[in-house]
């Protein structure tokens, strides 16, 4: 019998083990899941949001969005829901930079899917830190040093896999083309956003007398998506691959306008409706880009940007204007004594761009300009700028609602000033200032109270 009560409480102690994030996998524990010198992580994933495999991507790879090229995670013995990963760096990680990796998990085919990214999460110990990503919905994980596991929770995927419904799709475009033979694409979550090729149908395009491609995939509900355009050449191979710094994509006439499918609201997103989705080319209403006169002017561009603890001591443009320019874009004029940043360039219209830290790659998206919404009470990224007719575009972001990602809110303060609490906006002495959660906050995003 005591035997028996023995087991008992062993398989309670298993239970509890099993059942909480609290129970945290010790150093000694994890140390027989990595070597010295690799770079550890070590999370939990609650239940309701583990139903796929998982793997770590980051900078350590470059990156890279295939499961081969991702780091595999093992599950740690004895403790339910928490698992690990390891890897060599190929350098000592930097103090100040360190090593971004972030878990994602598979869909429900055990494809990679940027969708299934950390959207929020809890640093437990280590040399991890939580830090806002460059896009919305997204955090990054950056880990210093490689002496001890970096342990975290995952608190949200940016979506969760495990709520996905899953559909076959089947995408049709008919299209008579137009001079260059456009080859129409597809990208969107279900591609990686990478471009991928639609096939030719030999057999509609007979029937119809005209182009006629086809692209099939299992895909979730909601997975946003877009078409886009190569050219064929001569002789039937692919003269120019679709990019983003193009006007390729497929246009609708909207009050006399060509406005990009679908508009200004984002990307076409999957429902459950769309098993067949069709798009003809030939509507007089719609039509490629690539199929019209691209008009380009030289714009004067004169950005008046917040100024703030944390705000960037250099600002780039990036933008679709041109190859490469989302990455790396142009280095703006410094800013005059009104806080007027500056630059030069030409585009064609209907190009977007937007403004970030003069850094490197996704270095620079780190710290980037961010709008209040006063419905959720929430700063997001602020949406992408449009190139129009007018050449000199003046744009103010010195207003109160939008700051840089980076601007601290160390408490200034102002003295004297009664707060409701519903307040929204307030003027003290002339000046805007936001409150929200019974804080105070200047026009350059900073708390003052």
């Amino acid at each position: 019998m005591k035997k028996f009560y023995a087991i008992f409480a062993a398989a309670l102690m298993s239970v509890s083990v099993f059942a909480a994030k609290d129970v945290v996998p010790s150093d000694e524990v994890l140390a027989d899941y990595y070597e010295a010198g690799n770079v550890c992580v070590c999370f939990f994933v609650p239940g309701e949001m583990n139903c796929n495999n998982i793997v770590v991507t980051g900078s350590f790879n470059g990156w890279k969005s295939t499961i081969e090229d991702c780091v595999a995670v093992e599950a740690v013995e004895g403790f339910d829901g928490w698992y690990v990963a390891s890897f060599a760096p190929e350098e000592e990680p930097d103090p100040e930079k360190g090593i971004q990796a972030k878990p994602i998990m598979t869909d429900a085919d055990g494809k990679f899917n940027w969708d299934y990214q950390v959207g929020a999460a809890t640093a437990i110990r280590g040399g991890v830190q939580v830090v806002q990503g460059g896009y919305e919905g997204e955090i990054d994980l950056i880990n210093y040093g490689v002496d001890a596991p970096n342990v975290f929770t995952v608190d949200a995927w940016k979506q969760n896999p495990c709520d996905a419904v899953y559909h076959n799709y089947k995408f049709t475009v008919i299209s008579d083309g137009c001079d260059g033979y456009v080859l129409p694409f597809i990208v969107g979550s279900f591609t990686n956003w990478s471009f991928e090729q639609m096939q030719y149908d030999v057999e509609k395009s007979m029937e119809l007398g005209t182009d006629v491609y086809t692209y099939s995939v299992k895909a979730a509900e909601n997975s946003p998506f877009q078409f886009v355009s190569g050219l064929w050449d001569d002789e039937g191979g692919i003269a120019v691959e679709p990019s983003w710094s193009d006007l390729a994509y497929l246009q609708k006439l909207i009050d006399d306008a060509w406005v990009r499918i679908p508009g200004e609201s984002g990307d076409n997103l999957l429902t459950h409706e769309d098993a067949n989705i069709t798009v003809d080319v030939r509507a007089e209403d719609l039509r490629w880009a690539r199929c019209a006169e691209i008009i380009t002017h030289n714009y004067k561009i004169t950005a008046k940007l917040p100024v703030c603890e944390g705000a960037p001591a250099s600002v780039q443009i990036r933008g679709g204007w041109a190859e490469g320019m989302w990455s790396n874009g142009l280095v703006m004029a410094p800013a005059d004594a009104e806080g007027e940043w500056g630059v030069t360039l030409e585009a064609a219209e209907g190009n977007e761009f937007k403004f970030c830290q003069d850094a490197e790659g996704d270095e620079g998206w780190a710290n980037q300009i961010q709008v209040y919404n006063e419905e959720t009470d929430e700063w997001k990224d602020a949406g992408n700028e449009r190139f129009g007719q007018e050449e000199n575009i003046v744009i103010n972001y010195q207003d109160g609602l939008h700051k840089w990602t980076a601007c601290a809110e160390a408490p200034h303060g102002i003295e004297n000033v009664t707060l409701s609490e519903n307040a929204q906006k307030v003027i003290v002495d002339g000046n805007l200032y936001i409150v929200r959660d019974g804080k105070m906050f200047n026009a350059q995003g900073a708390q003052v109270r």
